[in-house]
């Protein structure tokens, strides 16, 4: 039987100016493909599946798409060629249009603008039921009912390009709350570090003594148990926002996520890779909007090897080792009842080593967009405007004026303190606060310091700490953003010994 993959629905966005691959499965030889006026052949493999390259192609004409085994013909409608870019994480880049701040205005103009979505189904196991999802699923066509659904990171990144750009923008959505990077990597890539095996060592673990079937029943009474308990606690700070945590937890009872390990878990290792990406690829991409990591913070000091290895995984499932990546790196964020918690200072350093160390990345530094005692900022518009700084700077090659956080250069000690230097600081940086600068002493002791702008360097120091040898910025889970270029560029946090 001839089939396409369900993402080459009617309606469809396809990469302008890079080679298109079209894939699905047929039981004949090969299987012609025409779309517009170009035609190609491809083989149909072993194991049934198929994949077509056709030449990149310009234009601003809808196309139908033909796919034919000579047997049967399968023809897609209303197909564009514009810019492809897929949305993944977890739920910061989850976080619909509607549920963000101010989406009256997006909501308005949205079916004014060439923008379609397709949503991959967030389905942890692949049964019945997920396949007949699958089945109906397609690219949506912008309007106000629609579009609330959407991404809203992935939206307001969208209408700044097409407005931009000038063509079409299609979302592939591939994202889920909650989901660590090891959920979108194969169990083959985990095993290739320490970092990925240690996940699957805790997986195996918690499997340890039960079979498949009734570590899926422990599953599903966990998914009864919990959205009892969603409802509870929802309800209960509906009435009391203020109320401690460990208070709402005496009330509401333990709140059990992420569950138990199991074979129908979506957060497992490799399972969202299995179930979501898999299904995807190798779709032709523009490049990859990338906001996750707060579900790493149990291995911070990991994270850099996982998101690289997750780079690693995607550039070569999509067949693009160039395939832009651009990270949100993580705002300020803490708790109320743990605002001690520095874990995600090294998550933020993290981000940062992959956007130093892996090519075709970008960093949209976002720090000054957290929210205290609340993972899920709501106001999107910002962490989209520095993705699409960073996609006119990095993919599109259209520079523009700050669009670039500062970034540490180097450090040199001098006159009982430290000098910072930066990159992407020409029009010079910006205090709007003393706060959040530290050195360190010989015993590996950190002190607050005073920090002062010299030309478009920082000279930090400490009357404490007559000899630093090292200099912080920022490390502190939720905290006061005072570093920023003069343009209102925030400085990413930094942590460098001498």
């Amino acid at each position: 039987m001839l089939t396409l993959a369900p993402i080459f629905s009617d309606h469809a966005v396809l990469q302008r100016g890079k080679p298109i691959r079209i894939f699905g499965t047929a039981d004949a030889a090969s299987v012609t493909v025409r779309l517009g006026c170009r035609e190609t052949t491809a083989a149909v493999r072993s194991d049934g599946k198929w994949t077509a390259l056709l030449p990149p192609m310009t234009g601003t004409d809808p196309m139908l798409l033909y796919v034919t085994d000579g047997a049967s013909t399968l023809v897609r409608e209303d197909i564009l060629l514009g810019e492809v870019w897929l949305c993944g994480g977890q739920s910061n880049m989850e976080l619909v249009l509607r549920d963000s701040r101010d989406p009256e205005p997006a909501l308005a103009e949205c079916a004014s603008l060439p923008i379609r979505l397709y949503h991959v189904g967030k389905r942890g196991f692949m049964d019945e039921q997920f396949y007949e999802e699958e089945r109906r699923s397609c690219w949506q066509l912008p309007s106000a009912d629609a579009c609330q659904w959407w991404t809203a990171v992935g939206y307001h990144f969208a209408a700044e390009l097409t407005k931009k750009l000038g063509c079409p923008v299609g979302l592939v959505e591939c994202n889920c709350g909650g989901t660590s990077a090891s959920a979108w990597i194969s169990e083959e890539m985990l095993r290739s570090n320490a970092v990925g095996q240690a996940y699957l060592d805790d997986y195996a673990r918690g499997m340890k003594g039960l079979t498949d079937e009734e570590a899926c029943r422990n599953y599903l009474n966990y998914c009864e148990y919990q959205g009892a308990w969603q409802k509870r606690i929802d309800d209960l700070y509906r009435e009391h926002p203020d109320m401690p945590w460990a208070t709402a937890l005496e009330i509401c009872g333990e709140n059990q996520y992420p569950g138990p390990p199991a074979p129908n878990n979506p957060l497992r290792p490799h399972g969202l890779y299995d179930t979501m990406l898999t299904r995807i690829a190798p779709y032709t991409l523009k490049g990859v909007l990338w906001y996750q990591g707060e579900a790493d913070e149990i291995r911070p000091e990991g994270y850099a090897q996982l998101l690289t290895t997750l780079i690693r995984q995607w550039r070569r499932d999509f067949m693009d080792q160039e395939l832009p990546f651009l990270i949100v790196q993580l705002p300020m964020h803490a708790y109320a009842d743990n605002t001690e918690d520095r874990r995600w200072p090294v998550l933020r350093l993290a981000q940062e080593e992959v956007f130093r160390n892996v090519k075709n990345t970008g960093l949209a530094v976002i720090l000054d967009c957290g929210e205290f005692n609340e993972i899920h900022p709501k106001e999107k518009r910002t962490p989209a405007h520095r993705l699409f700084l960073q996609a006119m700077e990095r993919v599109y090659r259209h520079p523009t004026d700050n669009n670039t956080a500062p970034l540490v250069r180097g450090i040199v000690p001098e006159d009982g303190g430290i000098r910072v230097y930066f990159w992407h600081v020409d029009k010079g940086l910006e205090l709007r606060g003393e706060s959040g600068f530290e050195v360190c002493d010989a015993a590996g002791n950190w002190h607050p310091a005073q920090a002062e702008i010299v030309d478009v360097s920082l000279a930090v120091r400490s009357e404490a700490v007559p000899h630093p040898v090292g200099v912080r910025y920022a490390w502190v889970g939720y905290g006061e953003v005072t570093l920023f270029t003069r343009e209102g560029m925030p400085a990413a946090p930094f942590c460098r010994m001498v």
